[in-house]
């Protein structure tokens, strides 16, 4: 994985915290624990210069009614940053609907865009098709059909869907044509290399990857999910996954990372 020790450098560098598969449930000892963690990364994360936070999705792990109550309690914890927060929807976030999800988060929709420093971020819905999920067109119930039925693909992973990924060319395309370096957002894994069978991937990760890989100016695509460190580069491309705060709790760098983008440099670091 791209580690290292964040250190403070000239102002083009942009610095942003990122969390992910912090799992909040009351119940459990290590859910009694988030919100002093996440307190904690806050405060380094605010040390640190972020000047935003991303969190790559798994926000909740209960299902049924006490989901939406655990998604609030998560995210006011994570409002305290007091700054932008970009939020990516994992597939424990859907125990609550997609479209309460997105009320909740304060989003538009499941996949968008942002910039910052003059790099194109882009957020992937990587559950749009899902068990989660009605398809809304023929090409998605095949797609859903197949990798359900066909491939048996693990239930809990998804794909992309067809107007997403008409809507992921176009801002590729525009991104390279305004000479913006994009940053990919992904909460499931895009690579084999990235996870193992038990946590699964993207399911049309191939695809997806292909189109990627077209774009020079693709630098790096972030995932979490695997709730491991793993870090791969293909074609200069690097797809880093990140490990799950839940399971950082008990070590000193407490689940929350920072990001260093230079115009020639990505770091993901702890913080210490």
């Amino acid at each position: 994985m791209m580690r290292g020790v964040v250190n403070q450098t000239d102002s083009k560098t942009l610095r942003f915290g990122i969390v992910t598969d912090i799992h909040y449930n009351p119940e459990t000892e290590t859910g009694n624990r988030t919100e002093a963690g996440l307190e904690r990364c806050i405060e380094q994360w605010k040390q640190a210069g972020a000047e935003f936070v991303i969190q790559l999705g798994d926000l909740i792990s209960r299902r049924g009614p006490e989901a939406e109550a655990d998604l609030m309690a998560v995210r006011d914890m994570l409002a305290c940053f007091g700054g932008p927060m970009h939020h990516v929807a994992g597939n424990h976030c859907l125990a609550v609907p997609p479209e309460r999800f997105c009320q909740v988060m304060g989003l538009d929709t499941l996949y968008y865009t942002f910039s910052s420093h003059g790099t194109r971020f882009i957020v992937l819905d990587g559950m749009e098709v899902s068990a989660v999920n009605e398809p809304q067109n023929e090409a998605d119930r095949n797609l859903l059909e197949y990798y359900r039925d066909v491939v048996k693909a693990p239930f809990y992973c998804g794909a992309v869907g067809s107007r997403q990924l008409e809507w992921l060319v176009t801002e590729l395309g525009l991104a390279l044509k305004n000479e913006e370096p994009v940053i990919i957002l992904s909460h499931l894994p895009l690579l084999e290399e990235t996870t193992d069978e038990k946590h699964g991937l993207l399911w049309n990760h191939e695809e997806v990857v292909a189109m990627l890989l077209r774009y020079p100016n693709v630098r790096a695509c972030l995932s979490g999910h695997y709730h491991s460190a793993v870090q791969v580069e293909q074609n200069c491309t690097h797809f880093a996954v990140l490990p799950a705060f839940r399971d950082c709790l008990d070590v000193q760098e407490g689940g929350g990372f920072m990001v260093e983008l230079s115009c020639d440099d990505i770091m993901i670091g702890p913080m210490t």
